[in-house]
């Protein structure tokens, strides 16, 4: 009858260890789902913090294009407003310089 008694505990025993080892695999998955979730949360931020970054930079990128398209539409009306005057100026120097060597021309001979 001894006999008996030790089987049954081992059972129990082994019940026992099988119940434990089956709660350490449902703690080690709640775990798992735990870790896995926030990973998740923390890509999901970094994605939405590298989108604000890359919707500042381009908003900043476009200021900075638009800056320079008027700094250089600026500098080409300058450039018109000069072109007039200073071609009536070289065409008023070409007539005299030509006036100037004509007259020279006419002294020499």
């Amino acid at each position: 009858m001894h006999e008996e008694w030790s089987g049954e505990g081992e059972v129990g025993h082994q019940d026992d260890a099988n119940r434990a080892a089956l709660q350490v695999a449902e703690a080690a998955d709640r775990a798992g789902a735990i870790v896995t979730e926030q990973i998740r949360s923390i890509i999901e931020q970094a994605q939405s913090g590298a989108a604000q970054i890359r919707e500042s930079a381009e908003r900043d990128a476009a200021a900075i294009r638009q800056r320079a398209a008027e700094s250089a539409s600026r500098l080409l009306e300058r450039i018109n407003a000069i072109d007039g005057p200073l071609s009536q100026l070289v065409s008023e120097l070409q007539r005299e310089a030509e006036s100037l060597t004509a007259d020279f021309e006419r002294r020499d001979t």
